[in-house]
């Protein structure tokens, strides 16, 4: 009860307020140094990123909630790293998908088995492009997913079958809006100059 009252008096003066706890993909020392290595050698790229072929894939499940935890912090401590989880990438129960983003396109959202007979046609309809596959680098392919899952998590009626779930899928894929994915791609600058900076560790983004 006397921590309790402590924090609703620290909160009322604005030294520690409630956040959702900040989520970081687990790192090995390996991992780090192959990130900034990769954020170097494009350190000093900007159109060239409207060339590339962002793809990744992600399982989304029924019954799906926005798994955010919270945590009483001061402001400005966000990146404070005490305030973080480690979480490790790891596949569940669910239906799998896989889509590609690139500077004024996307794919089609894609339930597959195979990436061939569906990548290779996208692929043609671009000039020069340079694939990307995700691999935990300071990527905006995965944003998209999030953009998805929220619009699954708030709607009012939630899919109750996998085929149902299929459907909500495509809807929230085709609703992505252009403008947002370009605006994804336009920060890679600004993702990769934060990396270098962070020597290879988490970035804010």
């Amino acid at each position: 009860m006397e921590e309790k009252l402590n924090f609703l008096k620290l909160q009322k003066e604005k030294f520690i307020e409630e956040h959702n706890i900040k989520m970081e993909i687990y790192q090995k020392k390996e991992h780090r140094r192959n990130r900034l290595e990769w954020c170097r050698q494009r350190s000093l790229w900007d159109e060239e990123w409207n060339s590339i072929v962002f793809s990744d894939e992600s399982r989304f499940c029924l019954g799906m909630h926005d798994g955010r935890a919270r945590v009483r912090r001061r402001r400005g401590e966000r990146r404070n790293p005490q305030f973080f989880v480690a979480r490790h990438v790891h596949h569940t129960v669910g239906v799998m998908v896989w889509g590609a983003i690139a500077h004024g396109s996307k794919s089609p959202l894609i339930f597959i088995r195979v990436l061939e007979p569906h990548l290779l046609p996208y692929l043609d309809t671009l000039a020069d492009p340079t694939f990307q596959q995700d691999n935990a680098r300071p990527h905006v392919a995965r944003h998209v997913w999030d953009m998805m899952g929220r619009r699954l998590v708030n709607l009012q009626r939630p899919p109750q079958t996998l085929e149902a779930l299929r459907e909500e899928l495509v809807v929230a894929w085709n609703e992505i809006p252009q403008e947002d994915i370009d605006h994804l791609i336009r920060s890679m600058p600004r993702r990769v100059g934060e990396c270098v900076a962070h020597q290879g560790a988490s970035t804010h983004y």
